[in-house]
């Protein structure tokens, strides 16, 4: 059952209000996802939530979603939410028309909003809806410039540090306020939206930046990424581009991406110790390294 009202026990505090409409006076939207896995070109979605904070109030929308896949056992020992859960839970594609409703044209944030977007963008594009204009921010990401002090970015991290509520963690609506807290928190150390630092670090992309590239599958040589990444391997993969143009680098894979510069395979570099993005058509080989090579360059990292 999709839920649409507006909801008072999730609202900003008056100060913040005041800061918000300074950036944003047609309001914004924070946004969840709980998903089956992290690569919105092979797993589904599970759980949509989203905070809508306007001039003329806020609201929620909230909904578990159908799969129609079984969800890995490993996430739902993360996020509680269970094949019986979900099993009379309306398909993505009866969803997303409503939720694109719901957001308007306004501005969205997220945590890692390159994720979760993705997952919506995926869906759009699989049943033909157009994208709007919204512009999407990532709360994690600009987090990371206006609170260096802290010693990572993760949502729970964040959460604890700045003192700010979340009772239920992996719950995509709790999430979504959380991050839309984390979010003002940040605005406050920007100060002015005349500083250049929210386009500069909080800023990703626009949603319709996405209408020019259409939702590609896997290229044939790369078809065996789909099953390595659902078990996060480590893998050697040969590009063609970057400083080490051409030489096969161990990655420790983490997701496959759709972004507005195509299709991409994000992935820790064992080299490097630094999470990467790969874009598919410019991996030319990917080999499976031996179990030595892998545990010692996982001892380096």
């Amino acid at each position: 059952m999709i839920k649409m009202q507006s909801e008072n026990s999730m609202d900003l505090t008056e100060s913040e209000k005041l800061k918000l409409w300074e950036f944003f006076p047609k309001g914004i939207i924070a946004i969840d996802l709980e998903t089956t896995g992290l690569s919105p070109l092979v797993d589904r979605i599970i759980e949509i939530g989203a905070v809508k904070i306007t001039p003329s109030g806020t609201s929620i929308f909230q909904t578990l979603v159908n799969p129609e896949i079984l969800i890995p056992q490993h996430t739902i020992d993360i996020h509680n939410i269970t094949d019986e859960m979900v099993k009379d839970s309306p398909l993505l594609n009866t969803v997303l028309e409503p939720l694109k409703e719901f957001m308007e044209d306004l501005p969205i944030i997220a945590h890692n909003a390159k994720f979760d977007l993705g997952f919506i963008v995926m869906g759009m594009q699989k049943s033909n809806i157009q994208l709007l204009a919204n512009e999407i921010y990532c709360s994690c990401k600009l987090a990371r410039h206006t609170h260096m002090e802290i010693a990572n970015h993760k949502l729970s991290t964040l959460v604890k540090e700045l003192n700010i509520p979340l009772l239920n963690h992996h719950r995509a609506i709790d999430d979504a306020f959380a991050s839309l807290k984390i979010f003002m928190s940040s605005l406050e150390r920007v100060k002015t939206p005349l500083s250049p630092m929210l386009k500069r670090y909080g800023h990703i992309f626009s949603l319709n930046e996405f209408e020019k590239f259409e939702a590609t599958s896997i290229p044939a040589h790369l078809t065996t990424l789909e099953k390595l990444v659902k078990e996060a391997a480590v893998v050697e993969i040969l590009y063609s581009g970057g400083n080490h143009k051409n030489e096969y680098r161990p990655v420790k894979l983490t997701s496959l991406l759709n972004t507005t510069e195509g299709n991409i395979l994000y992935a820790r570099c064992l080299w490097s110790d630094i999470q990467k993005s790969f874009k598919l058509q410019k991996i030319t080989e990917l080999r499976k390294p031996s179990a030595e090579d892998i545990q010692k360059w996982l001892k380096k990292t």
